[in-house]
């Protein structure tokens, strides 16, 4: 009786290592799924880190990348009505010194707009809340001169991600260099909630290799052992 051949009579599987190179061998999956528990993990990362920046402030926040570094300086600018449809503070988060004067200058995009400080508590009143304005070259200029973290949005578009913040002295948040045109800035080190989400994505990472391998190493419908 003739030997028949491991993959005669069944479909062929990734560890056959089919030779036009459209299937994938036990390395190739390895790593694929390796690979794709590190993507998993630090977007996982990424995205905890942005939920947690100022209590979740910046979730809907489209332009929101981290904190801008403004320390040393007097005086910062932040433009309303940024954005494509002029619906964005930007930049939306900055770290300033006390005493710095922030102004607040109105593109004369998106309609109307103000500036609107939300205080951590309910019964606080705002330290600062602007007039509605939509035209060009408007502004509204406020000095913070105590070490918070002052959140504001604008009234009539907080519902779709107008929001800001203005960090005195301090924060937790990945820092960005104004100077270097955005991003590479220091950030700080990865929290619990992080290092628990990059666990989760690499064991999810590897259990779906060992799956995978399993898959092509058992044997298919219809293969006869050989002699």
């Amino acid at each position: 009786m003739s030997e028949s051949s491991p993959s005669e009579g069944r479909e062929a599987t990734a560890a056959d290592g089919v030779a036009d190179g459209t299937t994938l061998g036990r390395r190739d999956l390895f790593r694929t799924g390796v690979g794709a528990a590190a993507a998993t993990g630090a977007a996982g990362a990424g995205g905890t880190a942005a939920a947690q920046a100022y209590g979740g402030w910046f979730e809907d926040v489209s332009n929101y990348e981290g904190t801008l570094d403004y320390t040393g300086r007097d005086a910062v600018t932040v433009e309303v009505g940024a954005g494509e449809n002029g619906l964005l503070f930007e930049p939306p988060a900055v770290l300033v010194d006390p005493g710095t004067t922030v102004t607040f200058e109105w593109t004369g995009a998106g309609g109307q707009h103000n500036v609107v400080h939300q205080p951590d508590s309910e019964d606080a009143d705002p330290a600062f809340e602007s007039e509605l304005m939509g035209e060009e070259g408007a502004t509204f200029e406020y000095t913070f001169e105590e070490e918070s973290t002052f959140r504001y949005y604008c009234s009539p578009h907080q519902a779709v991600g107008m929001k800001g913040a203005v960090a005195v002295g301090e924060t937790e948040d990945e820092l960005i260099d104004p100077d270097a045109g955005g991003g590479g800035g220091s950030s700080g080190p990865l929290t619990t909630a992080d290092l628990l989400v990059l666990a989760g994505a690499v064991a999810l990472g590897l259990v779906l290799v060992v799956a995978v391998v399993s898959a092509a190493n058992s044997p298919g419908e219809g293969e006869q052992s050989t002699r």
